[in-house]
């Protein structure tokens, strides 16, 4: 009876350690071939870590971070050879979040996109269609998708964007994707 007890008491840890990583309030997206952008949708409970590691599992770049409220943090990897790299978020509790991002230099895209932060809440985003197609521009403050527009202007886009009451006013980013599958987030410089 004993021996079941123990089980059934490191089970019980087992899958609270699983219900911990919430998915939605860590959010690791990369916004260019060499920068990744970590988004907390909450306050954090404790010091959070941002791990960053090569393709060999060394580890390149150790963050600690004391926020006391929601969040976003952008890390350039540039100064850092071109390949794969893996992103881990934890806190003292465990892991909440990891990604797996390749920093190889594409060939040129067929769309060009390129968000600049104007001040005040306002973005300008420049989009030039390389191909004649419908582009869709996708607005996100943080995890959360805040404007969806289609352009039918195969030609682009000069527009300027005012985000009411950016609940991540330094993770403002934008999606433009295309039918053809072309897809990639811009943030602002």
């Amino acid at each position: 009876m004993r021996k079941f007890m123990t089980m059934l008491f490191v089970a019980g840890i087992a899958s609270g350690a699983f219900a911990y990583n919430d998915e939605k309030t860590v959010e690791i997206r990369q916004t260019e071939p060499a920068k990744v952008m970590v988004a907390v949708a909450e306050a954090p409970q404790g010091t959070l870590t941002v791990k960053i590691t090569d393709a060999n599992n060394q580890l390149v770049l150790r963050d600690r971070i004391f926020k006391s409220e929601a969040f976003a943090k952008r890390y350039d990897l540039n100064a850092l050879p071109v390949g794969q790299y893996s992103i881990e978020v934890s806190d003292l509790n465990g892991t909440l979040r990891t990604a797996t991002v390749n920093t190889e230099v594409r060939t040129r895209p067929e769309v060009f996109s390129k968000v600049t932060a104007l001040g005040d809440n306002q973005y300008r985003l420049v989009v030039a269609n390389l191909k004649a197609q419908d582009v869709t521009v996708q607005i996100f403050d943080g995890d959360k998708l805040i404007h969806t527009e289609v352009v039918d202007n195969p030609q682009g886009l000069h527009k300027v964007y005012t985000i009411d009451r950016p609940g991540f006013p330094d993770a403002i980013s934008f999606k433009v994707s295309t039918a053809t599958g072309f897809s990639a987030y811009v943030a602002s410089k």
